[in-house]
Order: C-alpha cells, then structure tokens, then sequence
C-alpha cells in the first residue's frame, strides 16, 4: 500500500492557511528543484545525440563522478511573465554517496539511503520514509549518478558569457510527453561544471538554478545525513514507514 505523500499528511493536520499554502508551495518548489538538479547532474546517456553536446556532457558526466562529494549553494528563480510572478530563494545542495541534504525556503530534506526525513521548520513538522516508498514521479537526488538519461534529444546551442564566465549552451528536449518543455544547461567551458539550468514548463512557468558556489572536496560524516529528532524539541514527527 502506497504512503500518502508527506504534504498530503501535513495537509489533513494543518488548517488551510496563509502559512500552510505558502509551505504547499515551497515543497512543490523543493520537487521542482530536484528535478532540475537531478537532470543536471545526472547527464549519462540520452537517446538522440548531437555529437558536440554529448562530447561536453560526456566530459562534465565524467568529472562530476570523480567527485567525493558535491556542495552547493544556488539560487532557485520561478518566473511566469503572463501573471507578473517573480520569485527568488536561495538554497543549498549537499550530495556524497548515496546520500544527501538538500535546503531551500524552510523546508530540509534529508537521506542517508535508508531513510527520509522531510522536515518543515515553520510547520515544526517532520515527516519520516523510507526512500523506496516515495510517490511516484519524485526526485530522489541521490540517485543522480545512476540514473540514464534517456529520451531525451540533445542540442548544442553555441556560447555566450554569463557573469563574465564562457559557458556551452545545451538544450534538452524529452521525446514523450513531460510536465516541462525544454531544459536549457548553462555549462562552464574552463571547468565542466554546471552554471546552471533553466526548465520551461508547460504552465507557462520558467524555473532557473544558477550554482553560485560549488565544492567537490568535503569529506561528510554519515551523521551529517541523519535529522536527530531530538534536537528539535516539541515538532510533530510522522512516521510513514
């Protein structure tokens, strides 16, 4: 029997409010993230090949392996120009292993491979899974070396200078039919590695991460991917195990 997903606990024990509907749309932002970061980062294979893109997404697929650990700071933008929406939040990205920490708008989501915690500060909650039992069509970030991309046409698009840095322009198109039209990476020519990413939505919502800070030379205990209870006295914890 399928868990129901943490927001829909979270929903059935908190009132419609102000506070809950802006925790909705954080975690719906937080999904959306990881999308983006799991496609960024988990460049392998796709299924329809432009030679000079895949040379470049062979070179920064390679590099990106080789790493012990990836830290990141980025900062998440939605944009939808129709309805005059423009928002902005910084987050973080913590990856080593099968495990990792990812942080963005209040919201922490936690995995040491066995276990999920998705913690809400605001809501002082705490929901607990096991990461097999995830709703279907969720991102697990840890799995982004091990996932192949394919169905997806890639296309180099050419350079252009971003924040005074030479980046490759590779655009990504997914074959069936997906909730996002194109995916548009930003890669930087001197290094490989990833500047950024630009998803555009069928919703007419445009969703960007530009990577403001990358260290690939942390070493992190195994401690640093569990959520200690604990230490956070008095939130409500939900097991859906």
């Amino acid at each position: 029997m399928k868990h129901r997903s943490a927001l829909a606990k979270i929903q059935h024990v908190i009132p419609i409010s102000e506070t809950y509907n802006n925790l909705k749309t954080n975690y719906l932002h937080m999904k959306r993230i990881a999308t983006i970061l799991l496609l960024i980062l988990s460049i392998q294979s796709f299924s329809q090949v432009d030679q000079k893109a895949k040379s470049i997404l062979d070179q920064v697929s390679a590099k990106t392996k080789s790493y012990p650990s990836i830290t990141a700071e980025f900062t998440f933008k939605m944009d939808n120009a129709k309805a005059n929406i423009h928002e902005s939040n910084k987050g973080s990205l913590i990856l080593q292993g099968e495990k990792y920490k990812l942080s963005i708008s209040g919201i922490e989501i936690t995995s040491d491979s066995k276990t999920t915690w998705t913690y809400m500060k605001d809501a002082a909650q705490v929901s607990i899974s096991d990461p097999k039992d995830e709703e279907e069509g969720s991102i697990n970030p840890a799995k982004i070396f091990t996932i192949y991309n394919q169905g997806f046409k890639n296309t180099f698009i050419g350079e252009s200078t971003v924040n005074n840095k030479t980046v490759y322009k590779i655009e990504l198109t997914p074959i069936e039919v997906k909730d996002y039209k194109k995916v548009i990476l930003d890669i930087e020519k001197s290094t490989y590695q990833i500047a950024g990413a630009t998803l555009f939505g069928t919703d007419s919502n445009q969703y960007s991460i530009i990577v403001n800070s990358m260290n690939t030379t942390k070493k992190y205990l195994d401690s640093d991917f569990v959520f200690d209870v604990a230490k956070h006295k008095g939130i409500d914890v939900i097991d859906m195990r």
